[in-house]
């Protein structure tokens, strides 16, 4: 059997590559869906997404020095991002949450 293709992506922060389904995902909307940014808890969310190691240091420090506003190219992100990555982090892969939850 042919081996199945494993996607990698690099954390906005500290630049390690990693398999996809190892890191969170942060997506800006589309406009026509309200625009904005939202945590991905599946990965498939529709837009543009950057990601972040799912470790509160990287999180913080993402949040910090205002990675995902540079990488989505949004104004300001949303008070309560590095909460909700963190509480997606600490959930079990069995309890994530379906779909892109707006913050």
């Amino acid at each position: 059997m042919k081996p199945r293709h494993v996607p990698i992506r690099m954390c906005v922060v500290c630049r390690q590559t990693s398999e996809k389904k190892t890191l969170l995902r942060v997506v800006r909307r589309p406009e026509k869906d309200g625009g904005g940014l939202s945590v991905d808890a599946t990965g498939r969310a529709n837009g543009r997404g950057a990601y972040v190691c799912a470790s509160a240091d990287c999180i913080d420090k993402a949040v910090k020095q205002k990675r995902f506003e540079r990488s989505l190219s949004v104004p300001a992100a949303p008070p309560n991002l590095a909460e909700a990555l963190k509480a997606l982090c600490e959930q079990p892969p069995s309890e994530a949450p379906l779909g892109a939850a707006p913050l």
